[in-house]
């Protein structure tokens, strides 16, 4: 009976140790298992979080190139606010005439899927007066004044036009830089849309040598686009910030590369953004490379942005190559800071 006895307990411990062996494992299994799901879920996202990422700053830097007239990135930098949530953020800044004045900054955030939101670059803009046509651009952000430039194929086209209703008035060419002769000791930035196209080395005998050249502009090709739709949706290179108005040629840039530099970095990015951005129906990109040459010898561009001291930049709306004055940033000189010119 005795053994009996002790059996059945030893059978029962034998039973709850094949129990608890069993769930023990199970668990450690669960807990394998499910670590290795958790890691490689993880490591799936931080895959599509880096792609994102690596898709966005390149999107940046061919920003940075084509389109930011006389706006200088000085930094990137990403912030991770979720595992699946990040920011990336870029300081900017403009150069007027050598004094370097804060521009706000822009930012996208991203998930694994592509863009969440981004800041906006489309100016505000308004008639200065109800009476008039004329207008007046400012940042959404800061309120500084921004530069326009004048679509010269659109109003022509809009004054040879027989039924204008079909068409949006056509914004008054302003001359702007001649009222910067009432504002002293100060830097100024303006914008001159020429009344033709001319060559990257007629511009640069044909301004003022006490102004600074710090943008050319491409141009419109198109001329169904009027002056107000393009704001913000200019096509150019910043020039060199030492004052000289020089541009690159740069190289030719391939597909997934992010090295975007000179002319012919810029025709590299317009050919990649093409269908990334339409205004009125019309592809931005595409439109600036019908304006593309082979090289920057024979480059011709619509206009600029210069910057200097306002009494030179006052004298820019009498000069034979001006259709338009449009200025943008002011900044009041310093005791302590020489500008360029």
């Amino acid at each position: 009976m005795s053994d009996n006895v002790n059996f059945e307990k030893i059978i029962k411990t034998e039973k709850r140790k094949k129990w608890l062996k069993t769930i023990a494992v199970s668990g450690a299994a669960t807990v394998i298992i499910g670590g290795s799901v958790f890691y490689a879920i993880h490591k799936q996202v931080g895959i599509q979080m880096a792609k994102q990422a690596s898709k966005q700053q390149r999107q940046f830097n061919i920003d940075d190139l084509i389109s930011s007239p006389n706006i200088i990135s000085t930094s990137q930098y990403f912030s991770m606010t979720k595992t699946t949530q990040s920011t990336l953020k870029s300081d900017r800044e403009k150069n007027i005439d050598g004094y370097r004045v804060a521009y706000p900054e822009k930012n996208v955030t991203f998930n694994t899927h592509g863009v969440e939101s981004a800041s906006a670059q489309t100016p505000n803009i308004y008639n200065k007066n109800p009476a008039t046509k004329e207008i007046i651009a400012t940042n959404r952000q800061s309120q500084q004044k921004e530069p326009l430039f004048f679509n010269v194929k659109y109003e022509h086209a809009y004054q040879s036009e027989k039924d204008k209703k079909e068409l949006l008035a056509s914004s008054i060419p302003t001359h702007e830089a001649e009222t910067l002769s009432q504002l002293s000791n100060t830097l100024g930035e303006v914008a001159i849309t020429f009344d033709k196209r001319y060559s990257y080395d007629d511009i640069r005998q044909m301004m003022p040598e006490n102004v600074m050249i710090n943008y050319y502009w491409l141009g419109i090709h198109s001329d169904k686009l009027d002056t107000m739709s393009a704001a913000g949706s200019y096509i150019g290179l910043n020039a060199s910030d030492d004052g000289t108005g020089k541009l690159t040629e740069g190289a030719e840039v391939k597909a997934g590369k992010n090295d975007f530099s000179g002319y012919q970095g810029l025709k590299s990015a317009l050919e990649q953004q093409s269908g990334q951005r339409t205004v009125n129906d019309i592809d931005i990109a595409k439109d600036g490379q019908r304006q593309m040459s082979k090289n920057l010898k024979t480059a011709k561009f619509a206009g600029v942005i210069v910057t200097g001291r306002t009494q030179n930049l006052a004298k820019l709306d009498n000069q034979k190559y001006t259709f338009a004055t449009n200025v943008g940033v002011t900044t009041p000189i310093m005791p302590y800071q020489a500008p360029i010119k």
